[in-house]
């Protein structure tokens, strides 16, 4: 039997067919010659017992993206942990290529292969610079790139934010920033955890030479790219809106609020409240 050399953690939010594809696509990865572990985290009532090749963890409820990796990661093996969704599925030959990269690459803390949505297109959200009031408002008012970064989709480049989606870093720099902030309950926990490694003096890499598809938003609902996927109810598209106004709150406040004046925070504080109105407001309509 191989040594574990990765651990891939999902967290299920009634995703069970779609966690099925994509532990699929992990078995038919091609090039392996180390040991795989896929953990897989229930936050949701499903039964996932019958997915054979994964170890079952059944959550307490749904307390959160955080909360699931950070379970799954009690039964983690090996040098690599790769955090994937259950609406995500691999290209054959991505495993293997993005584990031998970090075995190349030392200095690289975490790395994100390209991810492509079903309309073929980049999800943008995979290389991401750290929010800061100036590319946030000209992300909300669709100025430029906003808080993307811009520049040859294919060209292989450091960046400061990857998706918690699809994530792979090195297991002993987890153990340093003890993983995942659990006062984010879903959505910008990823910001934060990328930012706790950069701090370390670890690049954070977006890898263009191989491809995991992403439909993208399965859970909440939210997106359109997997609207037909989508199982979430009003009330869990109402929870996940929320969710996102409130990382931002908390980002804001652990790394930028005591650099800034009070009325500065206070308008900032008062955007986020207005645009989570109109959120809430395009849900109910």
């Amino acid at each position: 039997m191989k040594k574990i050399k990765l651990t891939i953690i999902t967290v299920n939010y009634n995703s069970a067919k779609l966690l099925e594809e994509m532990v699929n696509s992990v078995k038919n990865s091609k090039g392996i010659d180390f040991g795989i572990k896929i953990v897989a985290v229930d936050n949701s009532d499903e039964d996932l017992s019958n997915i054979s090749g994964i170890i079952y963890l059944k959550n307490k409820g749904n307390l959160g993206f955080s909360h699931g990796n950070n379970l799954g990661l009690t039964k983690a093996e090996g040098e690599y942990v790769w955090f994937l969704n259950p609406d995500t599925t691999v290209d054959p030959n991505t495993i293997a290529y993005m584990i031998r990269y970090m075995d190349t690459h030392p200095d690289v803390g975490i790395a994100t292969p390209k991810l492509v949505l079903p309309n073929g297109l980049l999800d943008k959200n995979c290389r991401r610079l750290f929010p800061s009031l100036g590319n946030s408002l000209k992300h909300f008012l669709k100025i430029g790139n906003g808080y993307y970064v811009g520049g040859d989709i294919d060209a292989e480049i450091e960046v400061d934010v990857i998706m918690g989606s699809c994530l792979l870093v090195r297991r002993e720099l987890g153990d340093k920033i003890n993983w995942w902030d659990e006062d984010y309950f879903m959505y910008g926990e990823d910001i934060e955890f990328c930012w706790q490694v950069k701090n370390l003096g670890y690049k954070i890499m977006y890898v263009s030479q191989v491809i995991v598809h992403h439909h993208h938003g399965a859970s909440s609902g939210l997106k359109k790219t997997s609207e037909k996927l989508a199982t979430a109810s009003k009330e869990t598209k109402v929870r996940s809106t929320l969710a996102t106004i409130n990382a931002m709150r908390i980002f804001y406040k652990k790394h930028h609020e005591k650099e800034n004046m009070f009325f500065v925070n206070w308008l900032v504080y008062g955007g986020m409240w207005i645009l989570e109105k109109i959120r809430l407001m395009t849900l109910n309509s």
